[in-house]
């Protein structure tokens, strides 16, 4: 997997948070809430084959997704994500005092190409280590299924679908009431195409 290369640490990192949730979990008076549900956007950047990234090639994300609790801190996760690149625009002043914009992601990885578009059905177990009452760190670690196609001027040049490696970790705030919020890095394996993003978002648990 390209992205274990990629990123040791968060390997480490997300096993190491999963490992520590199995651990830490006892018995509780708290009633388990078990369902949860949450989504949260996210901006970084794209490899493909290995070619190191330029400005052009940054990717956003929609993350969304469904958590069933098994214990206090370990859950299973199921979660869609759909993500495309992230245009850059050059705007100029035209003669008549207008203003004309357009993308100049025209050498997406140094290929010619300019759009990116992929989607991953995500499988993931994920644990949590509490630093208090509300705060804890989270690791996931699962599988997705992933579809990308890779287009110049509005025709695939490149596609493909398959499984591949999900890891993410960060750090998550829970209020009484069930809201919570999230930020944290998270990497998606899809054979030659690697995304590695930022991302910050919101649940609701019940």
């Amino acid at each position: 997997m390209s992205i274990v290369k990629k990123f040791p640490l968060l390997v480490i990192l997300s096993t190491t948070l999963i490992s520590q949730a199995f651990a830490t979990d006892m018995p509780t008076n708290t009633e388990l809430k078990k369902h949860s549900f949450g989504a949260h956007l996210s901006a970084g950047g794209a490899e493909y084959k290995n070619i190191n990234n330029n400005s052009n090639d940054g990717v956003v994300q929609i993350y969304s997704y469904y958590n069933y609790a098994v214990t206090q801190h370990f859950s299973l996760e199921l979660g869609l994500n759909f993500g495309a690149d992230s245009e850059s625009w050059d705007c100029h002043e035209t003669y008549n005092d207008n203003w004309h914009c357009s993308t100049n992601n025209n050498n997406l990885f140094g290929l010619r190409l300019d759009e990116i578009e992929y989607s991953n059905l995500v499988v993931a177990v994920k644990g949590k280590l509490p630093l208090s009452e509300r705060n804890s760190l989270y690791g996931k670690i699962g599988a997705q299924y992933y579809d990308y196609d890779i287009n110049r001027q509005n025709h695939t040049i490149i596609h493909d679908s398959d499984i591949g490696l999900y890891l993410a970790a960060g750090w998550q705030y829970q209020w009484d009431m069930g809201i919570g919020m999230d930020v944290g890095y998270e990497a998606i394996d899809m054979g030659d195409l690697d995304t590695y993003t930022l991302n910050i978002g919101m649940s609701y648990q019940f």
